[in-house]
């Protein structure tokens, strides 16, 4: 009997001793602060840090300290990674994360940075049909694998965000969509009474932009902001729908505002009223 109590307790110290020590190992990452010249940086790659709260700024420079220990960032052709370029990056991927329980993509462990637009091979199937070709491109997120960016159409995106066109959110975006093991443009909701609305407003406003990328302006449509890339597929709606909620978030309030109330309470935040000055509060809409 002794024996058969020890096994049992050696099996619940083998499953609790390291789910204890994941805990403590997210938390005491996230306690460490950035060098003044990390939050200098995070200042100048991340607008809209400044509209945050105190506790806010604070969790997302824990999250930035994790991200920055745990991921790995390699340079491709020439490329030599600097402080900049991680911060930046960091900055972005961890925004996404704001106000929700994460454990800071544990699936992620490499960042690809090329200079520029690259160029990837790319297989497709239809059917028994397989082809390939090459295609440019700014970025890419693997499933369950690395982020490949392009850094010099990030740092432009940086310089002109008004076009509503972030490489990093984008793709950042595809691994908050892949928590629940799919690529579907339905991210994991803490609760299962949270997204009740999510299926009926991203069909519509997915096939809406269908519809604008088929026809242009269709008859009676409203104006759209959204990048026409994102009538590819539920998944690179949800990717485009991402970037422009936090790149012209007026823009999405004002011309798609189901779609904007819908982002805002996935991600909690309300960045339309954060940078108009209205407000310094969370969203909690």
């Amino acid at each position: 009997m002794n024996a058969f109590f020890a096994i049992i307790l050696l099996a619940l110290a083998v499953w609790l001793i390291p789910h204890f020590y994941r805990r403590w190992r997210l938390q005491y990452r996230r306690s460490q602060p950035l060098n003044p010249e990390q939050v200098q940086l995070l200042t100048e790659t991340l607008p809209i840090y400044q509209y945050l709260n105190p506790a806010q700024q604070r969790e997302l420079r824990g999250n930035i300290v994790l991200f920055l220990h745990d991921k790995e960032f390699v340079g491709f052709e020439g490329l030599q990674v600097n402080e900049k370029m991680k911060v930046a990056i960091a900055a972005h991927a961890c925004l996404l994360l704001l106000g929700r329980k994460n454990e800071c993509y544990p699936n992620l462990y490499t960042l690809l940075l090329y200079p520029d637009t690259y160029v990837a091979h790319e297989i497709r199937r239809e059917g028994y049909i397989e082809t390939s070709r090459h295609s440019a491109r700014e970025g890419e997120a693997h499933y369950r694998g690395p982020v490949v960016l392009s850094w010099g159409d990030l740092e432009e995106d940086l310089q002109f965000p008004q076009r509503g066109h972030n490489v990093a959110l984008h793709e950042f975006a595809h691994k908050v969509d892949e928590e629940d093991g799919y690529f579907d443009g339905r991210p994991l909701f803490e609760q299962s009474t949270e997204g009740a609305n999510w299926a009926e407003v991203m069909s519509q406003e997915f096939h809406r932009l269908r519809q604008r990328a088929e026809h242009r302006q269709p008859p009676g449509d409203k104006p759209s902001v959204l990048d026409l890339y994102g009538a590819q597929s539920p998944a690179e709606f949800f990717a485009v729908a991402t970037e422009s909620f936090y790149t012209i978030p007026i823009a999405i309030r004002t011309l798609h505002p189901e779609l904007y109330r819908e982002l805002s309470r996935f991600y909690r935040l309300d960045p339309a009223t954060l940078v108009s000055g209205k407000s310094g509060r969370e969203a909690n809409v």
